[in-house]
This record gives C-alpha cells, structure tokens and sequence, in this order.
C-alpha cells in the first residue's frame, strides 16, 4: 500500500505545524478555504439515479456502476488487479487503483479507481475515480457533459510540469452531487449516524457547519488524523468529554427526524464539546483536502 505521507507530504506537515486560526483554538466556528463542489438540487442530485442529469450522462453513470458491479467487497477489487493506495480519505474513503488501466487513457465504462468507505462498519463501494497524468492545461474531454464534472488534480503524483487529473463519481448519496471531490455523507456513515439533509447544504452558514461536524467526526486513528496528530507532536489518546455520546444521539436522531432546527442545536453542542487538539485536528482536515479538490486553475488562482 502506498504510504500516506506521499498524498500530501509538505502540505500536511505545513498545515499542521502552521499556527491554527483563532477560531479553531476557542470555538468551533473554524475558518477555511472552501473549495468543495458547490450545493446541488437536493431532489434530483443528491442520491442515484441522478435524476438531474441528462439521459446521456445518466447511461454513461450506470455504464461505469455496471462495469463494477461485481467489485463489492476489497477483496473482489484486489482480485481484478485493484490495489489499495492512501488510506482512508476523509471524504472519500480508500482509493483502490488499477495501474493498467491508469495508463489506458480515459474509457467511461473502466473507472481507473475504486473507493471503499466504512457503513454501518463494513467496507461499502461507494464511488469509482477516473485518472490520467497530463500538462495543467489538459485537453482531454471530462466523461460526462454535466457542468458539475470538472478534473480535479494532484500535482504530486506527477512528473514536474504535468499533474494528475481526477474526477470522482458516487455510487452512494452525496453531500454534493455526483461527481463532488469530496462526500461529506461518509464520515457520518463511518461513525455510524444519520447523515444530514442534502437540502441544507444549499444554505452556506448550514453547509460550513455540516462540513465541521463531518471532519470533526474522523477518528483519531484514521491514518490523515494520525499524521496530523504526529506533525503537531500529539502522541496517545485523549479523553473526551462524558456527554459526548449523548450529543452522538441527539445529532443522529435530529437527522432522521429531518428537524433542521434540532440539528443545529446538536451540531453547535457537538462543535463546543470538542476538545482543544479535535478542533485544530478539524481545521487542518478540512483546509487540507478542499484544497486537494482544486484544480490547477483554481489552485492558481488562489496564491
């Protein structure tokens, strides 16, 4: 497997070293740069069959869902010639890749990438992955004609002056739609609650909270937490605070009762109770990998 400090190498250490915003010291309105796909029709693109996307795209999704319909479980996937790499992503899970089919170019019904997640304490596929290294600049077509499908890239896993491009598509509802960098559902799943309302991810103030809780909810052994954990020197487990399952329950039972207004109240109870060391774990999390989601344009941009 390949090692975890090869996704983001200088980036983790950086981000976790570098002083934490006030807000992630005291508080838990934690600042970040959010660049995580925008908020989608929660009736037509929030969970399959993607209603809102065209017929052609909706083929080509079940082409690629049907291409893998037998790679349920890791070991199905190891069987085919997938092998896992990075870890558990928050967000994404583990990416199992396919190096043949990584250097065959891009075909919609051979995704290059499968990604596991934990739910309900099983490794589910929950997504697939299409990836290619090219220039910044690249010219090759996105698989699907939908706007919301645009190649995110990783410049670290590529010669200098080239980069890998990626684009994600879900298998499973997503917080942000079908081809989102990153599915803020799954980290709920992984701590086995009900995920919130794709409908409240419309409204930022909402979405931004949903997007704490989500990263705040990683566990502290996940191998991302764990090296953030080693970078800022915090070593062994912490106790957390008595009523911390209490506010678990109350999180979980405001989601499946589709009551915003009591989410936000467990979210906010939630967002207080954590401890000094999770809010800053959080904060780091979160700028890390809504900045992995960017393009080479938007990552441009932004210096």
């Amino acid at each position: 497997m390949v090692r975890m400090g090869s996704l983001f190498g200088i980036a983790l250490a950086g981000a976790a070293l570098a002083p934490q915003p006030a807000a992630a010291q005291a508080g838990h309105d934690m600042a970040s740069h959010d660049h995580a796909s925008p908020a989608v029709d929660c009736a037509t693109l929030a969970t399959p069959p993607w209603s809102g996307l065209s017929v052609l795209d909706r083929e080509r999704f079940e082409e690629a869902r049907e291409s893998v319909a037998d790679l349920t479980t890791p070991q199905a996937a190891i069987a085919a010639g997938f092998r896992p790499a990075l870890g558990d992503i928050p967000g994404m899970g583990v990416h199992y890749v396919h190096s043949e089919f990584s250097r065959d170019g891009i075909h919609v019904g051979q995704p290059d990438h499968l990604m596991f997640a934990p739910v309900d304490g099983e490794p589910m596929l929950v997504g697939a992955a299409y990836a290619f290294v090219d220039v910044p600049d690249t010219d090759e077509p996105i698989p699907y004609d939908s706007d919301l499908a645009y190649w995110h890239d990783h410049p670290q896993f590529a010669p200098d002056g080239q980069t890998l491009h990626m684009l994600h598509v879900w298998f499973v509802p997503s917080s942000n739609g079908p081809f989102a960098g990153l599915n803020f559902w799954l980290p709920f799943h992984g701590a086995e609650l009900t995920p919130p309302s794709a409908c409240w991810m419309a409204d930022p103030q909402m979405a931004q909270t949903i997007q704490q809780v989500a990263f705040a909810l990683v566990p502290d052994d996940n191998p991302i937490a764990a090296q953030v954990n080693e970078a800022r020197g915090w070593t062994g487990t912490e106790d957390l605070p008595a009523d911390r399952p209490e506010i678990m329950s109350e999180l979980d039972a405001a989601a499946s009762a589709n009551d915003m207004s009591a989410w936000m109240h467990a979210a906010d109870r939630f967002l207080d109770n954590l401890t000094e060391r999770e809010q800053a774990r959080t904060a780091v999390l979160l700028q890390l990998l809504m900045n992995e989601q960017m393009s080479s344009m938007e990552r441009g941009n932004a210096r």
